[in-house]
């Protein structure tokens, strides 16, 4: 597999363009706003100062990840309050490396971008949120959520990493949206439309940060295992215990991000064109066919 990963990063290094790079790709006040009160409040954060510093001031990028997210001032005041070690990581660890990342951030949407042959690209907008979600993404453009993202990281570096990965992972869900990727409501639709995400961040990036370290090392020690219980549930529509929840008996959360990603990169390695296959990946047309095609599980 790593063979055609490095040639595909290597053809990527040879078509990107600089003169792509903007600065309005990543959109980080709202970030830095959000640790400025933190500064000035220490103590606690009202659901007042929030609403009228923080919401009411935020970009696009609050608007997309409010409703099922933030949900509103009181929801995220309790959360701060409940979890205060969580925004105070990522005050100290990723305010200090988003401020870094512009021209990084950039090369990934672009690296992205070009590998799915996408015309337009999407803004990055880095929030904090209430505690639920490390990022979610729509046809406008992507959301970061920080105090999320950067809970299992433990210096600058590993935010760096750990960003650029959910940011990777995010602009693939961009183009799903844009090109009305059609994955279904099964365990294996949606395993595979995150999957996915993963494979392609992982392409890109060369590799998996440190908090997706411990699903891999699972999955990979148990693959056999953890296929026949998956394939016995596929095709149903409860998503849990594989994915947006906890994970089954102590297992890693989303198990199923994990399964679908070796979906993807078994169908992406037998393809011999694999420009067709990566489109096929992200509309997601059939996804038995997929499946099959493969070969996935045959251990």
């Amino acid at each position: 597999m790593m063979t055609s990963l490095k040639k595909a990063l290597l053809c990527l290094t040879l078509t990107f363009c600089p003169a792509l790079l903007s600065a309005q790709d990543l959109v980080i006040e709202d970030a830095l706003r959000f640790s400025e009160l933190m500064l000035a409040h220490p103590d606690s954060l009202s659901p007042d100062v929030l609403q009228t510093e923080y919401l009411d001031k935020g970009t696009k990028g609050i608007k997309i990840f409010t409703p099922r997210r933030i949900q509103n001032a009181e929801n995220l005041a309790k959360w701060v309050h409940a979890r205060k070690e969580w925004y105070q990581k990522a005050v100290d660890l990723a305010i200090p490396a988003i401020k870094e990342m512009e021209t990084e951030a950039s090369e990934t949407l672009n690296s992205v971008r070009t590998l799915l042959n996408q015309d337009t690209g999407a803004p990055i907008y880095i929030v904090f949120g209430a505690g639920n979600s490390g990022g979610t993404a729509s046809g406008r453009g992507l959301v970061v959520g920080l105090e999320v993202v950067t809970r299992f990281v433990n210096t600058k570096a590993e935010a760096k990493e750990t960003i650029q990965y959910f940011i990777a992972h995010e602009v693939v869900h961009v183009y799903q949206f844009r090109n009305k990727t059609r994955s279904g409501r099964s365990l294996l639709g949606q395993s595979l439309r995150e999957g996915f995400c993963d494979f392609i961040a992982t392409l890109v990036l060369g590799g998996i940060p440190k908090s997706e370290t411990e699903r891999n090392e699972y999955g990979l020690a148990n693959e056999k295992a953890l296929w026949a219980e998956f394939k016995e549930a596929m095709n149903s529509k409860e998503l849990r215990p594989w994915m947006y929840g906890e994970g089954k008996d102590g297992r890693p959360a989303d198990l199923g991000y994990w399964v679908g990603k070796q979906i993807c990169a078994a169908y992406y390695e037998q393809a011999a064109d694999k420009a067709v296959a990566l489109q096929e990946l992200l509309k997601l047309k059939d996804i038995e066919k997929i499946l099959e095609k493969s070969g996935y599980g045959s251990f």
